[in-house]
């Protein structure tokens, strides 16, 4: 398994074996919570006048809690069934915030990175589903190491962030950042196909239809993933 929130757990064969079905189903409801909360938040907060700085610790703060719930649902993904609607919740507050955020300095941004988003997510499912591109397990192998590295690089940003500071060059808007910015999209796109091929593999073993959740929160995770990158590179673009 190689999304993250995937790749360290142990998942058990059930009586009742989970289907492509019910995590389509399930992964829908969550996209759903959490476009509900993102356009919610994201309203309130222009209705009410809600400060910058309120709707940043907002945002964040939901980012941070989110990541936490994955780290913890990674260790514990019998869990995942019941905190998979608290996840989707969190992401969506952080959706609202960092969408309003992009929107009022871009804002065209959000919604054109959201179409880019769900038209991508559609490419790579066609491609999934033709085999133009096989997951193999050295294509596996490439992405983790990249994911892993990309995550490491902006544990490392937030680090410079809290100094006031920042990683020289990736995150500035130049060329450079730009590349890299669509280096990362690639790579996020690509996740999907991971994805994808995670939940057939978990059909074919078998595994309880309990974890159903935890595939939804994968797919999820990358779908935000993704998103987020989209309107990264596009207001570098507009810069």
């Amino acid at each position: 398994m190689a999304n993250p929130i995937v790749s360290r757990a142990e998942l058990a064969v059930g009586a009742n074996p989970m289907t492509v079905k019910g995590v389509v189903q399930k992964t829908s409801i969550l996209l759903g919570l959490s476009a509900i909360t993102g356009l919610g938040f994201f309203f309130y907060a222009l209705a009410a006048g809600l400060s910058r700085g309120f709707i940043t610790i907002a945002a964040f703060g939901s980012m941070f809690a989110a990541f936490g719930l994955a780290i913890f649902i990674t260790f514990k993904p019998q869990k995942a069934k019941t905190l998979a609607v608290p996840y989707a919740l969190l992401e969506g507050v952080f959706l609202g915030g960092i969408s309003l955020f992009f929107m009022r300095m871009y804002p065209s941004v959000p919604v054109t990175a959201l179409c880019a988003t769900f038209v991508t997510a559609a490419v790579m499912l066609g491609m999934y589903r033709s085999g133009v591109i096989k997951v193999t397990e050295k294509f596996r192998s490439i992405m983790m190491s990249a994911i892993f590295a990309i995550m490491i690089l902006y544990l490392v940003q937030w680090g410079f962030i809290a100094f006031g500071s920042s990683l020289p060059f990736l995150f500035d808007g130049g060329m450079i950042a730009i590349g890299f910015s669509l280096f990362v999209v690639v790579i996020a796109s690509f996740s999907l196909l991971l994805d994808f091929d995670n939940v057939e593999r978990g059909v074919a073993m078998g595994i309880s239809e309990d974890y159903e959740w935890l595939f939804s929160i994968g797919i999820l995770a990358t779908l935000v993933w993704m998103y987020i990158e989209f309107m990264r590179l596009l207001s570098y673009l507009q810069d």
